[in-house]
């Protein structure tokens, strides 16, 4: 059990550090985090039953004496959830415009939408963004080539599907985003009863063709978004403005590798 978690592990840290190594992360940066990652996990999710978590245990828990759990315990570094809000911002706002009634055309695509005004990009945004400035969404978007100015300077949508732009520190939050999401679903569907496992699956073939590879990823393009684009307008008639809610995230995504880039198992 121990052996296939360490190998289970590497994996995952495999894919993680060339990442880290690509945008200059120490190990020691990435050894406070895991520190502290280490503790907030002992201290949320692990107290003894209809007890308060104390350092001691935590300490027990994870190894580290507790003078290293106390400071890492009111150390404050996380800004991915803000982070991650943004993020899924966009994506509502892109949702809303492709599903809702609103800011659709008679043939039910998008409408070029006036920027002020009733039933507007600004309504857009202000329905479906929380409270993301108008105006840092335009830039958003922009910059992601999902809109574009018309010539009689109404909003255009031009790509349903959110595509983060050249900058790193955005694609570097949709990487912590998506990842942990697939691992929390793996997780929770290693101790699930089989009644309430969450869907997981996947399509794989070790001996596709090489010269097929342009045109399985148009095919997978084209299936891939319109599956998204008919699961955002399902989730989006299940919405409620009523407690109990929770998010809900399907996720696509396409992955290949050949023989000198697959790691031999020793």
């Amino acid at each position: 059990m121990q052996e296939t978690l360490r190998n289970t592990l590497k994996k995952i840290l495999t894919a993680i550090v060339r990442t880290l190594l690509r945008n200059g992360m120490s190990y020691g940066e990435f050894d406070q985090i895991a520190r502290k990652c280490f503790v907030d996990v002992a201290f949320n999710y692990f107290a003894p039953e209809k007890k308060k978590q104390t350092v001691s245990n935590v300490a027990i828990l994870t190894g580290l004496n507790r003078k290293e759990v106390k400071k890492m315990h009111e150390l404050d570094t996380d800004q991915s959830e803000a982070d991650g809000k943004q993020y899924n911002r966009v994506v509502r706002v892109l949702g809303g415009w492709i599903n809702d009634p609103r800011f659709l055309r008679k043939d039910g695509n998008p409408r070029d939408l006036d920027y002020e005004g009733e039933d507007s990009f600004s309504d857009l945004v202000k329905q479906y963004s929380g409270d993301m400035p108008v105006a840092a969404m335009q830039k958003v978007l922009s910059n992601s080539a999902n809109i574009r100015f018309t010539d009689d300077n109404k909003v255009r949508l031009l790509n349903h599907a959110y595509l983060p732009s050249d900058d790193p520190v955005e694609k570097l939050t949709i990487l912590g985003t998506d990842a942990s999401q697939l691992i929390e679903t793996i997780d929770f569907n290693l101790t699930a009863p089989e009644e309430g496992l969450r869907f997981q699956r996947k399509a794989s073939n070790p001996q596709v063709s090489a010269e097929s590879i342009p045109e399985i990823k148009q095919f997978l393009q084209r299936k891939g978004q319109a599956f998204l684009e008919e699961v955002d307008l399902y989730l989006t008639q299940h919405e409620s403005s009523k407690d109990p809610k929770v998010e809900l995230s399907v996720s696509v995504f396409y992955h290949e590798s050949d023989g000198e880039n697959q790691e031999v198992e020793k």
